[in-house]
């Protein structure tokens, strides 16, 4: 089968950008041929006048159009896939691969297909109020993205791609990261037949190690370190458990370290790369999750189950459907500082708990999250739409 991969890169490496990585190689690896077609946002904001170019290619890019149609006729693909489009590519392309009867998959990563900024969320809070018709002006009146020209674009250039239909009427396969991201599509008016869910996958090799307590001394968070992470939600309960050692791996967003607070037993290790995340994950007890937001489908749960890593996160969007309660997770009420302290005393000092979650959650992992498992959902939905 003949491939093409069609992405707007982000300006910093991301998670995404890793599962587009991943996608092609193990795609390649399965002796599909792979064609790709990338932009980059990363230079944007050193180009003169690139915000405003930004700003009008997200809604059509002709040069973009006649490169796409160029590729497709070179390579004559039998299926493209989609990832992210904005701002460079546009969804203006969706109707010119359709009419060249090109079936197209595309993963939903995020939630941008109903919300402007792509998280449904907006100043410190969960907000879904420009999902339904003519509502993504509530991305201005908000400015959600903390820059009225930027909320002006994120809104109008949403509520163009909804008005010429451009997804809702060429895409043939929605594949979605959970089944709450599944079913925000469906009661928007997606068409349920062509909505799919294809987890993540995890991508590396596993061992099966014993889950050892004496070995395992504090609790693990990774990720961007930024309010809708719910750092502060982290750091209060750090203050409630100064016996409990926490270690923090990520980057920090510009001027936050300004913001917070971090007390003495909360260790902020910095950027790790591919054998210190093994080590920092192979010596925790917990992996927390405070996230505030709704996330598509965090890669560090699966990366914490590989490592036999019993999850805590909090009980709302799709992160139930991955750390089940009780099974290879524990969850608590969202931002509920006193509910999240109490999980994580309930569980700390209990070995037989702590193991049976990560032993579960080290299993699901290679029953639902591996990079075969993947494979077959990928290819099987390749097949029904071709």
């Amino acid at each position: 089968m003949k491939v093409l991969i069609i992405h707007n890169k982000y300006g910093k490496y991301s998670g995404e950008e890793a599962v587009v990585d991943a996608q092609i190689s193990l795609l390649k690896s399965n002796g599909h041929q792979v064609f790709t077609y990338f932009r980059s946002s990363e230079k944007l904001d050193d180009m003169p006048n690139g915000k405003i170019s930004a700003f009008f290619s997200a809604f059509y890019n002709s040069k973009v159009i006649d490169e796409v149609t160029a590729l497709i006729r070179k390579v004559t693909p039998d299926l493209v896939h989609i990832h992210n489009l904005y701002p460079i590519i546009s969804p203006a392309i969706l109707p010119v691969i359709k009419k060249m009867k090109i079936p197209i998959a595309m993963t939903v990563h995020n939630y941008r297909l109903l919300c402007p900024n792509g998280l449904f969320f907006t100043n410190g809070s969960v907000c879904e109020k420009c999902t339904g018709f003519g509502k993504e002006l509530n991305c201005i009146t908000n400015n959600c993205e903390g820059s009225i020209f930027k909320s002006t674009g994120y809104a109008f250039r949403n509520m163009w791609a909804r008005t010429k239909k451009y997804y809702l009427n060429n895409v043939d396969a929605y594949l979605c990261l959970t089944d709450f991201q599944k079913n925000k599509l469906i009661n928007n008016q997606f068409d349920k037949k062509k909505c799919f869910v294809i987890p993540n996958m995890y991508n590396n090799s596993a061992e099966d190690v014993t889950y050892n307590i004496n070995e395992r001394n504090y609790i693990a968070f990774a990720g961007r370190i930024s309010p809708e992470k719910g750092i502060p939600i982290l750091l209060e309960t750090a203050k409630n458990l100064p016996n409990i050692n926490f270690q923090i791996a990520g980057q920090m967003r510009e001027g936050y370290e300004k913001e917070i607070e971090v007390p003495n037993n909360v260790t902020l290790k910095g950027m790790l790369n591919a054998d210190e995340m093994k080590t920092f994950y192979s010596r925790a007890r917990l992996y927390l999750h405070t996230s505030i937001c709704y996330e598509g489908f965090p890669m560090v749960f699966p990366e914490a189950m590989a490592f036999k890593l019993p999850i805590i996160a909090p009980k709302m969007a799709g992160y139930p459907e991955i750390a089940e309660d009780n099974f290879n997770g524990l969850l608590f009420k969202p931002k509920n500082i006193n509910d999240l302290v109490k999980v994580i005393l309930n569980v700390w000092e209990d070995e037989e708990k702590l193991r049976y979650l990560g032993n579960n959650g080290f299993r699901k992992m290679k029953e639902k999250y591996s990079a075969d498992v993947y494979y077959k959902s990928l290819e099987s939905t390749y097949r029904s739409i071709l």
